[in-house]
């Protein structure tokens, strides 16, 4: 590794207006709970929840919509680019709220159902919930974690890191991974805070397949909603500047 460069290969800058990109993003549809008892609705292609606007994406989430008790927007490259290795790099705002769940992750491309999880392997890259985030200060907790089938959360054994992050929802941050054949790295702004290193079981050690990338704005769940959603809040903005993917050369 030492010697090479990050190259850009794959990226989008969020430059157009309206729908994201159709080339580039996919929406992951529906409101069963996506394995943690969330309960928005996904929406397929609606402008309010996810939307091209000023050079960002903003990924919005709105409270009683659409006979749903909330609407987001989750979207997915699944389809149409995977990655295997490199650098996978988001710049952020998230929103601070009681009950708003943001993240930026990988997931394998062998992902086909709950039973497929966590087979396939998971990189959470940016994660954080709103009752994390200090409401007058922005400054919140970022965190990293790789689930695999040795490794997941509903044992309770998966293996992550956390990073304090100053005014997470006033100002935009980096929030990386670099990913080797044999170990992954965790970055916030440039600043290495986690480190999973390759184990020669495939049950501990997944990440030798594709996988692809999804943003989302959860309401709730097992995690975002574990201290309630506040009542008070009608929407919250989950804002990207750019997504961007490197590759060592």
């Amino acid at each position: 590794m030492d010697g090479d460069e990050w190259q850009l290969v794959w990226s989008d800058e969020f430059e157009g207006e309206g729908l994201p990109d159709s080339t580039k993003w996919s929406y992951n549809i529906g409101n069963w709970g996506w394995g943690n008892n969330e309960p928005q609705f996904y929406t397929d292609a609606k402008l309010k929840n996810a939307r091209q606007e000023n050079g960002k994406l903003i990924i919005e989430a709105h409270k009683n919509d659409a006979g749903s008790p909330w609407t987001s927007a989750r979207l997915s490259t699944q389809g149409k680019e995977s990655f295997l290795y490199g650098k996978i790099e988001f710049r952020a705002k998230v929103p601070v709220g009681r009950g708003t769940w943001s993240a930026g992750w990988l997931l394998g491309d062998e992902y086909r159902d709950e039973i497929s999880w966590p087979y396939c392997g998971e990189i959470d890259v940016l994660e954080c919930v709103g009752y994390e985030i200090n409401d007058s200060t922005g400054d919140g907790i970022n965190h990293a974690t790789c689930h695999t089938r040795a490794y997941y959360f509903k044992q309770g054994n998966q293996i992550g890191n956390e990073i304090e992050v100053p005014n997470m929802d006033g100002e935009f941050h980096t929030y990386a991974v670099e990913w080797y054949p044999d170990v992954i790295y965790g970055l916030v702004d440039g600043e290495r805070y986690f480190t999973y290193d390759k184990n020669a079981n495939e049950l501990e050690w997944p990440f030798f397949k594709p996988q692809n990338i999804i943003l989302n704005l959860a309401v709730g769940g097992g995690w975002g909603g574990a201290k309630g959603i506040d009542p008070q809040w009608e929407s919250h903005q989950y804002i990207l500047d750019y997504v961007r993917v490197y590759e060592l050369h």
